[in-house]
């Protein structure tokens, strides 16, 4: 009797020591992330997969039922997905992983965040943050800030994992950084373009690369250009000699065309967010493709 309880005991520990931390993710950057940084100790799932615009989600049932069974749930951050995550998190009944709970994670809290508002936000002024811009995870610099956000999560709720993922942070960090450099050293080749953003999504992506950007078309963030902000565009667009117009798949069609009618101004698209985020090489290939499509410009 006493040596089936050994036995027994010593299964229940194992299967402890075995568990892997279950994350649940607002978006695919982030799971990537947390992937990458947690490995096998790890199960990652995104609630979104990709193409979404995460400002403007519902809060589905299948993400409520995702969440309650989380260890951690880790967002983006600076209000990006607050009108829905929020109700998400209420709903699950999972209290660990509610705001101030050991199981939230914040992946912006370690970001050296843009655009910053000092002043007070009405709807009046279109999608902004008043935190600051979110959309940090183009730039590589910055997703390692963010990586050490996740990192700190993982190390306050499994502490006996602390050094293999601080190894793995350490690894990630140093391929990102060798990844910066490697496109710096393709674009220094063109460094006479100048940008323009649709939305903001693109600000920390241009600092990082230290890429020239003449601002963004949208006035009211959020919101498509009026007929004078378009004109307004198009004489900054002609100024400022803007060879790049860098926006993702959300930005309307007809406001770009428009502007490469009359400017003669290019257009590049890129995903907002990772597809295939289970994959190791998947940021590696987005920067890559985002690129390789600026080095085409003539």
């Amino acid at each position: 009797m006493y040596s089936n309880l050994k036995v027994l005991l010593a299964f229940l520990i194992m299967g402890t020591s075995l568990a892997k931390l279950n994350i649940v993710t607002t978006t695919t950057d982030i799971a990537w992330l947390a992937a990458r940084i947690g490995k096998e100790n790890v199960q990652v799932n995104s609630l979104l997969s990709g193409p979404e615009n995460p400002h403007f989600v519902e809060a589905l049932p299948s993400f409520i039922h995702k969440v309650a069974s989380a260890d951690i749930f880790c967002v983006v951050g600076l209000e990006l997905e607050s009108a829905w995550a929020s109700k998400v998190q209420k709903r699950s009944g999972n209290s660990r992983i509610q705001v101030g709970g050991k199981g939230y994670c914040d992946a912006s809290k370690e970001v050296e965040v843009l655009d910053k508002l000092e002043v007070a936000v009405d709807r009046s002024m279109g999608d902004v943050h008043s935190a600051g811009n979110p959309h940090y995870h183009l730039a590589p610099s910055y997703l390692i800030m963010a990586g050490k956000s996740i990192l700190n999560s993982l190390i306050e709720n499994d502490p006996n994992n602390k050094s293999v993922y601080k190894e793995n942070f350490s690894k990630l960090a140093l391929e990102l950084s060798s990844l910066k450099e490697s496109e710096i050293k393709k674009l220094s080749l063109r460094s006479n373009l100048k940008f323009m953003e649709y939305h903001k999504e693109f600000t920390y992506f241009l600092k990082d690369y230290q890429l020239s950007n003449a601002g963004s078309i949208e006035e009211i963030s959020g919101v498509p250009p009026s007929a004078a902000r378009i004109l307004k565009v198009i004489n900054i667009i002609k100024k400022e000699k803007v060879n790049i117009i860098l926006a993702t798949d959300s930005a309307p069609e007809k406001v770009l065309k428009k502007l490469v009618e009359t400017t003669g101004v290019k257009i590049i698209k890129s995903p907002l967010s990772l597809i295939d985020y289970l994959s190791k090489d998947a940021y590696k290939k987005m920067q890559d493709g985002l690129i390789d499509q600026i080095l085409e410009v003539k």
